[in-house]
């Protein structure tokens, strides 16, 4: 079980409901992290970038990610094929945001909302209004 730092998510999650729509349920995905972040990788599918961020806020500064266990040798060979759709991810990213929040939130979501398409058991990670 990962030790969440549940106050600052829990602010994060409420910060988001109020700017996104639809939003990200981030409880959801922190309940349910372990599950999902094991089936990503061993899929050998991107995480979405609001995600990566939300696996740093453990009660003790530890990304989450390193607290699922791989083998070293299967780690390494999921990053280093990740790693070319990862560095897409994070100019996106800069993109959506050079051009303004409205922007950079649509790419947030629409991550997600990607995301469930491929796995539609996850549906509760979007919060529609």
């Amino acid at each position: 079980m990962i030790d969440w730092d549940a106050k600052t998510i829990t602010l994060m999650d409420k910060h988001y409901q109020e700017i996104l729509n639809p939003s990200v349920n981030l409880i959801y995905f922190c309940r349910h992290f372990e599950e999902i972040y094991t089936m990503a990788m061993n899929e050998e599918v991107l995480i979405p970038d609001i995600f990566n961020d939300i696996m740093y806020y453990t009660s003790n500064g530890i990304n989450a990610r390193y607290k699922v266990l791989f083998s070293p040798k299967r780690e390494e060979e999921i990053m280093e094929k990740l790693l070319p759709q990862r560095m897409k991810q994070r100019a996106k990213r800069q993109e959506a945001h050079n051009n303004g929040l409205k922007y950079y939130y649509a790419f947030m979501v629409g991550e997600v909302e990607d995301f469930v398409k491929r796995y539609p058991f996850w549906k509760d990670l979007i919060r529609k209004y």
